[in-house]
């Protein structure tokens, strides 16, 4: 519930009321429309703030993290309680989001959806790479292939909508493997461990250079010939929203070292940071190297 500003908060002519700044502003900058409108602009900071502290926080320590006077942002805070981006508790005096705040969140996750988002992100970068790609959600059963796009030469392959890619020998089923918590996808590794004759320590190194790697590279023999790489992304809840893919024939195609390699670590980072999601915390070490861009191993698993 939004409140209204207690006594304490200054309503007279030292409060800073955001329309009043804007059409001020407005009739100031008309014949330049290049220039923002400041007030907006420090009121976007504020907010910002406020997101990145995950508990109600005293004027004072968001006064310290925007860097401003604290009777500045006190000013500011009394406009925000006003149309709802931010709340006021009525019993401590603690600052957090308010209701509008909270309504725009919602309306922008319900038009910018990880997995849609993650299908542009892999026809651009089958053009780019001139390769083969699909992107994979996680199944009752393993990787599950939802969409394919093709930027390169043709690749003859069974594998379509609706299959279920293996877990320990593919690139997409690394990826998960790699990222996924291990109570959630368990059966699946004790099957395809009874098939592949692998014990325990074989699938652990592979998760290990997986992450150590930044993503997951193979050379096929699914599909014989084809170089492969995959990485996940991810929901604002740090779970595992889908897997990228993509497949060349070229051999060592994707191999780290390799400036296909570095173009989709990269690609996959720069997607990470702009939609927000992050992995949780038992994935931070493939994260990690995911945003530096770059891999300290060398070779691969046989595998698509």
């Amino acid at each position: 519930m939004t409140k209204a500003p207690s006594k304490n908060i200054p309503v007279a002519d030292s409060d800073i009321d955001i329309s009043d700044a804007v059409d001020a502003a407005d009739a100031a900058d008309a014949a330049d429309t290049r220039k923002g409108i400041q007030s907006v602009e420090v009121s976007g900071v504020i907010i910002a703030a406020l997101c990145d502290f995950k508990f109600p926080v005293p004027l004072k320590d968001l006064a310290a993290a925007v860097d401003m006077p604290p009777a500045k942002v006190h000013r500011y805070l009394a406009s925000l309680v006003r149309i709802g981006l931010a709340w006021q508790d009525d019993q401590t005096g603690l600052y957090g989001l308010g209701p509008m705040a909270l309504r725009m969140a919602i309306s922008a996750i319900e038009r910018n959806d990880v997995v849609m988002r993650a299908g542009r992100l892999l026809r651009n970068l089958a053009i780019d790479l001139r390769s083969s790609g699909h992107l994979a959600i996680w199944g009752e059963r393993g990787p599950v292939l939802i969409r394919t796009e093709h930027g390169g030469p043709p690749i003859i392959s069974t594998m379509g909508l609706g299959t279920v890619m293996p877990l320990l020998r593919s690139a997409t089923g690394q990826a998960f493997l790699s990222t996924m918590p291990r109570s959630a996808i368990e059966h699946v590794i004790r099957a395809e461990q009874d098939i592949l004759h692998w014990d325990d320590a074989t699938v652990d190194r592979l998760i290990a250079a997986t992450r150590e790697r930044g993503a997951a590279v193979i050379e096929g023999d699914i599909v014989p010939g084809l170089s492969a790489i995959s990485a996940p992304v991810y929901n604002l809840d740090g779970a595992v929203a889908c897997c990228v893919t993509l497949m060349n024939p070229k051999a060592n195609y994707f191999q780290p070292g390799q400036p296909a390699f570095d173009v989709f670590l990269r690609a996959i980072a720069d997607f990470t940071q702009s939609w927000g999601g992050k992995p949780r915390d038992e994935a931070d070490a493939i994260q990690t190297v995911l945003v530096k861009g770059h891999s300290a191993l060398s070779g691969g698993r046989k595998g698509v």
